[in-house]
């Protein structure tokens, strides 16, 4: 969301979507903002603008920082033993992930909340979820809970990716939700273990898995898809991908992952975890369709234009959505953006 300060009252709060400096602290428990000295300005200019009845956002918009959520759902079947460019695939994940000071959760751990979710399954017990809940400073529990465990037997993805979602959705933080999937096979599911390709089995596994995913993403959570190895049909990653960011008939496709060794695990891990900051941003006042013109958008003080495909747009009177390049620049590095009204018809 965004906030509005008056100019020259208060620091700039400095957002890069991991860390911020100056900002409106962030209960640990909530993930909600406390009030400060800005938040009161922020609310003294406010009523200002609502007594003169003007109605124009002329003070300086600033990003509010939030914490994001990320489940990473890793595939625990027997077939994560096979050798990858020199290490078995599970190994190539933990590694990934947690296996250095530069891994990808060790890096973020104190800025995003990564949980973990390990899932296989057998006659017994399936699916058989292995997990701790989205958390900051998560590493430690992370290399626990792959320590505890090993690859073997099934891989049910739909029922386990329904059975995870449900617990990202009632998480109560009220940051950005996402769902990692790393999974190195075609599903199967509990009822039947390893369908016959191009059996009617085989594909009611296929569409478990992209309806959890679009089930998920009907509830908020975003669903990035990784292939560790190339034994997954692209016609099925392309489809979860599509379910996962709520891709519509004739939209372009959204990206999926096909790692087939370490570094390129990385990579996407990386590529995900950098794309994450949302490029449609609320406004608290009203801006409308005549004013806007009047209106600046500057990302770290370089100005973007208004229609403009590589610039900003007002969806409707409380949102805008920074589109092209603008989206791209605000996705990695420390990011300050502003908005300058002067509420002149015509600009």
């Amino acid at each position: 969301s965004l906030i509005f300060l008056a100019s020259g009252c208060a620091d700039e709060c400095v957002d890069d979507g991991v860390g911020q400096q100056f900002c409106p602290g962030v209960n640990t428990e909530t993930g909600e903002a406390s009030e400060t000295s800005a938040d009161a300005t922020a609310s003294e200019g406010e009523e200002g603008m609502e007594a003169e009845g003007t109605g124009c956002p002329t003070l300086d918009v600033i990003l509010t920082p939030t914490v994001p959520t990320m489940q990473i759902l890793v595939d625990q079947s027997g077939s994560m033993t096979t050798d990858f460019g020199g290490t078995p695939r599970w190994d190539a994940v933990i590694d990934s992930l947690v296996g250095s000071n530069n891994s990808v959760v060790a890096s973020l751990q104190s800025d995003i909340r990564f949980g973990l979710s390990l899932y296989t399954g057998d006659a017994m017990t399936c699916p058989a979820i292995q997990e701790i809940p989205a958390q900051l400073d998560a590493r430690d529990e992370i290399q626990t809970l792959f320590a505890a465990n090993a690859p073997a037997n099934e891989t049910p993805t739909g029922e386990s990716f329904a059975m995870v979602a449900a617990g990202v959705a009632a998480d109560p933080w009220p940051g950005d939700k996402f769902i990692i999937l790393a999974t190195d096979g075609e599903p199967d599911t509990c009822a039947v273990p390893n369908p016959d390709p191009g059996s009617p089995e085989e594909t009611e596994a296929r569409d478990a898995v992209v309806t959890a995913v679009s089930d998920a993403y009907d509830e908020g959570i975003r669903t990035f898809v990784i292939s560790v190895g190339d034994q997954i049909a692209g016609t099925h990653l392309q489809a979860v991908a599509n379910a996962g960011a709520g891709v519509q008939s004739g939209d372009p496709d959204a990206t999926y992952y096909q790692a087939l060794d370490q570094q390129a695990l990385v990579d996407a891990f990386n590529d995900i975890i950098a794309g994450v900051r949302d490029c449609t941003l609320a406004l608290d006042t009203p801006l409308t369709m005549e004013l806007a013109p009047s209106c600046t958008v500057s990302i770290n003080d370089s100005d973007v234009p208004y229609e403009d495909p590589n610039g900003w747009n007002l969806v409707d009177e409380t949102t805008i959505e920074l589109v092209g390049n603008s989206c791209t620049q605000i996705q990695e590095g420390v990011v300050i953006i502003e908005m300058r009204c002067t509420c002149e018809v015509g600009g």
